[in-house]
């Protein structure tokens, strides 16, 4: 029993990493396509918007669909389609076929590497330490980007981007269809509705808190993730740095994801919440003293900051939303807060585009991002915590 544990374990973890992969390598690509096709940031960040809003609009409907059918059949079709996307966009030449391409079929797709999804069967598997398992799964896409990101900058610079993404496309199917159909468990199945603890039975603060909670989150972390390389570049640091600045922070969020799941299972969601608020705050500090100052040290600090504020947020979410709600109805309530998680990918980075593209720089964007950042943590403090009965 501890074996099979620890393969699913494993195989949620390299799930979560092809997903870190899918996710952080839009901030190479979009440098890539302006370069090539010279369209603006905010129509490249739009299809990325649309990406994240097209996956998001979906959840809640796949999310109730896995907790009554058999979600390892559903989550491997989802990753022939986000491969299929994948392999449709290295072939666009429009800002149309882009669009269609990456963020509708992908956005479809991506459900194969969603979070919800892969914390729904992890909860169902780890009853005692709930929070760590998810922890470690979600680690992998922190990882992918540290080891990931570089090899794919190499990849877009020597090989172009066309190839980079027909490669991924084929290691994403290559990854993703046997893991779901033959290792990861199926979502454990509802029975009517969920019951008290099923998403009517939440309070109408608690359904707030978790949908603002999860879009504001959202938003400023991939407002931040998408912009960072173009930021960096824009305030005369070299392209190879930029990158790597970019790996070190997903390095950091994969280290911090496993001690943030771990330390919410000793001491609890709020207190970790906490760290990540006061990290938010040294975070945006260090973006001011880059773009006003171009301070060095800035550089250094910012990764770590970076990975303490986000790093952990979609595992302190989905732990706080697992003791309001019943193990079988958390696939379908975690399917509506990814619908707000969604909505927020697809604000945040074309908010921070067009902000860009309208004031000429990123000033006025890092004090949106900054802001919706602050009520991310705000409301998640406002979210009523309830013990659901014991399974």
């Amino acid at each position: 029993m501890r074996l099979a544990k620890q393969v699913r374990l494993a195989a949620a973890f390299l799930l979560m990493m092809v997903s870190g992969l899918v996710w952080n390598s839009f901030a190479l690509f979009l440098v890539a396509l302006e370069g090539e096709f010279h369209w603006s940031r905010a129509s490249i960040s739009g299809a990325y918007g649309a990406f994240a809003l097209v996956n998001a609009v979906s959840a809640p409907l796949f999310g109730y669909l896995l907790g009554r059918y058999n979600s390892r059949v559903l989550l491997a079709g989802a990753a022939m389609l986000l491969g299929t996307a994948f392999l449709l966009t290295a072939h666009v030449s429009t800002i149309g076929q882009f669009w269609l391409a990456f963020g509708l079929v992908g956005g479809l797709g991506t459900h194969c590497t969603s979070s919800y999804a892969i914390f729904a069967v992890l909860a169902g598997r780890f009853r005692k330490r709930p929070a760590t398992a998810m922890a470690i799964a979600d680690a992998g896409s922190g990882l992918a980007a540290f080891l990931g990101l570089p090899v794919m900058s190499w990849m877009i610079e020597n090989l172009g981007w066309r190839f980079t993404y027909s490669a991924l496309g084929i290691v994403l199917m290559g990854i993703a269809v046997p893991l779901h159909l033959f290792v990861i468990d199926r979502v454990k199945s509802a029975s009517g509705t969920g019951g008290r603890y099923g998403l009517a039975g939440l309070g109408r603060v608690t359904i707030l808190a978790l949908v603002i909670s999860y879009f504001c989150g959202s938003a400023a972390y991939h407002g931040l993730m998408t912009q960072q390389i173009a930021l960096f570049e824009d305030n005369s640091v070299n392209a190879q740095t930029a990158v790597w600045i970019a790996a070190v922070a997903g390095l950091i969020i994969f280290v911090w994801r496993l001690l943030s799941g771990w330390l919410c299972d000793l001491w609890g969601s709020g207190p970790v919440m906490a760290l990540a608020a006061l990290a938010g705050v040294l975070t945006f500090g260090m973006l001011v003293a880059i773009l006003v100052t171009a301070n060095v040290a800035a550089l250094l600090v910012y990764p770590l900051v970076l990975g303490v504020a986000f790093g952990g947020q979609q595992v302190l979410l989905a732990d706080r939303a697992r003791l309001v709600v019943t193990l079988s109805a958390l696939s379908a309530v975690l399917g509506v807060c990814r619908l707000a998680s969604g909505a927020g990918m697809a604000a945040g980075p074309v908010l921070a585009g067009s902000l860009h593209d309208w004031a000429g720089g990123y000033g006025a964007a890092i004090a949106v991002i900054a802001g919706l950042a602050l009520l991310h943590f705000v409301t998640f403090a406002a979210i009523r915590r309830r013990q659901a009965p014991k399974m």
